[in-house]
C-alpha cells in the first residue's frame, strides 16, 4: 500500500473550481515533485492531504487509512519559514515539540540533537534576522521535521533563494534526506529542480485541474555540483515541459 493516496479529489473556491479531480501516490520513502501554472491550486492541493482543507469529493488516504480532513498526520512547510522573529532559532524548533505537550526544557533539549544534522549546530541562540537564507530554510525544515519525521509536504522551500544557494540546498536537503528517510511531496516550478531532487513527477494542468503527466525519474541523482548526464535526462525533461506547455 503506497504510503500517500489521493484518490479523485476535487475542489472549487470563490465559485470556481480548481481541482477537477486529481488521483497521484507517493510509495513509502518516495520523494514526488508536483509542478503545474502558477494558480492551478498545487497549495490547495497540500491543503487537502494536510488536512487544513476539506475536499468537495475524493479522499486521502495515509498507510491505508482515510485521513481526509484531519490534521497532524503529516509536516507541512510554506514558501516562507514562519520564523518567529522573537525566538531564537532553538526556540523556534522546538515549537512542535512543545505542543506535543513536552516541557520547554525537554523540547528543547530534544530539538537540540538535531541540529548537526541540519546544519545549525553553533547557531541556535541566534535569532531569524541573524541568518542567511538559507540557514533560516534549514531551521523551518528541522521544525517541519519534528512535526512528524516521516511524511513532509514542502511548498517551493527553495523560491526565495539565490542559485547558487539553492543548489547548495539541494545537496543538503539530499544528504539530510538519505539519514531521516522521509516519505516527500514537494511543489516547484524548476522542472532541472524536480529532475535534481525527485523519483517521480506529477505535471497538473490549468484550472480546471487534472493530473497531465505522470512520469518516473529513472536516473540516479548526480554527485553534489555535478550535471545530469544520462541520455533519458534530455528525454524526460522534454515531457514535462511539454505537459507544462512550455
Amino acid at each position: 500500500m503506497p504510503e500517500i493516496v489521493v484518490e479523485g479529489v476535487s475542489k472549487t473556491l470563490g465559485g470556481l473550481l480548481t481541482l477537477a479531480e486529481i488521483n497521484l501516490k507517493a510509495g513509502d520513502r518516495d520523494f514526488v515533485g508536483i509542478l503545474g501554472p502558477s494558480g492551478c491550486g498545487k497549495s490547495t492541493l497540500f491543503n487537502i492531504i494536510s488536512g487544513l482543507m476539506q475536499p468537495d469529493r475524493g479522499q486521502v488516504y495515509i498507510d491505508g487509512r482515510d485521513v481526509t480532513g484531519r490534521m497532524g498526520r503529516v509536516s507541512y512547510m510554506r514558501q516562507k519559514d514562519l520564523l518567529l522573529p522573537s525566538l531564537n532559532i532553538l526556540e523556534n524548533v522546538s515549537i512542535p515539540l512543545i505542543l506535543r505537550g513536552l516541557p520547554r526544557k525537554k523540547a528543547s533539549v530534544e530539538a537540540a540533537k538535531h541540529l548537526h544534522q541540519f546544519g545549525l549546530e553553533g547557531f541556535e541562540r541566534y535569532y531569524p534576522r541573524q541568518l542567511s537564507g538559507g540557514m533560516r530554510q534549514r531551521a523551518a525544515m528541522l521544525r517541519t521535521f519534528l512535526f512528524s519525521s516521516d511524511i513532509l509536504l514542502l511548498d517551493e522551500p527553495f523560491v526565495s533563494l539565490d542559485a547558487i544557494t539553492k543548489r547548495k540546498m539541494h545537496a543538503w536537503l539530499i544528504d539530510v534526506f538519505k539519514v531521516i528517510k522521509p516519505t516527500v511531496m514537494f511543489i516547484t516550478h524548476d522542472v532541472d529542480e524536480a529532475l535534481y531532487l525527485c523519483d517521480k513527477i506529477y505535471v497538473l494542468s490549468d484550472c480546471p485541474t487534472v493530473v497531465k503527466l505522470e512520469t518516473a525519474v529513472p536516473f540516479c541523482r548526480p554527485p553534489h555540483g555535478r550535471t545530469i548526464v544520462d541520455p533519458q535526462y534530455g528525454t524526460i525533461r522534454d515531457q514535462v515541459m511539454a505537459a507544462l506547455e512550455i
